[in-house]
């Protein structure tokens, strides 16, 4: 039990693991959500649960610190308050991508398979950009919580902003790749979410954005020709 009190972010925790296991158990295979290219709105859901799958783990350190510095009679409603706020941060940005993913393929007549090229190169890209490395390095920043009252539900939610705005700076161009594939290959899923984990939560993870960068530009290029 002293464990738990020290790690209070394990709720969240199994509310990610909960996302990953609707995801494996095949949601929308039989077309309750088919994914982006078939209906935006079933798109939304799907995407919704892919960042709750592959982002929530990595501001799970960003949780617990919203946890620990909280009244202990506000700290769940401290971590549900900024977990939302956070997911919220990533579906704002999962609506354009997902309109866009949908007007390419569906009423441009763009193929699946250059366009995942097409990302899959632009991710490779920005690993070597400045601006990823900023936004990497800067994973561990707080703020100022207020301990009470409305200040303290502000302080969690602009603390979310702050971090779910970061975590886009530095992973919108790997998440871009999921936006093109959807939920269908858990593989890429699995992959992506433990670069990103290594990215974010490790030291020597920060040391993977040109080897990844590498990976990526040869998966595009064997994307395009069809390997």
């Amino acid at each position: 039990m002293l464990t738990l009190r020290w790690r209070p972010e394990w709720r969240v925790a199994i509310v990610a693991v909960a996302a990953w296991i609707a995801l494996l158990a095949g949601l929308g295979v039989h077309g309750v959500l088919l994914g982006p290219h078939h209906d935006p709105f079933a798109g939304l859901a799907v995407w919704t649960l892919m960042v709750v799958a592959m982002m929530v783990p990595v501001t799970l350190p960003a949780v617990r610190y919203v946890a620990l510095n909280s009244m202990r009679r506000r700290q769940q409603r401290a971590m549900a308050l900024y977990t939302a706020v956070y997911v919220g941060v990533w579906v704002l940005f999962g609506l354009p991508a997902l309109g866009l993913d949908h007007l390419l393929v569906t009423h441009l007549g763009i193929s699946e398979q250059v366009l995942l090229a097409i990302v899959l190169a632009l991710a490779g890209g920005w690993q070597l950009t400045r601006t990823k490395r900023r936004a990497l390095y800067a994973c561990g920043r707080t703020v100022p919580l207020p301990p009470l009252g409305r200040r303290a539900d502000a302080g969690c939610a602009r603390f979310a902003v702050v971090h779910g705005w970061r975590c886009v700076q530095s992973c919108w161009a790997i998440m871009l790749v999921m936006v093109v594939i959807g939920h269908s290959s858990l593989v890429w899923m699995v992959a992506l979410t433990a670069l990103v984990v290594a990215e974010e939560l490790t030291v020597r993870g920060r040391r993977l954005t040109e080897p990844a960068a590498a990976v990526l530009a040869l998966a595009a290029t064997a994307v395009a020709l069809g390997v």
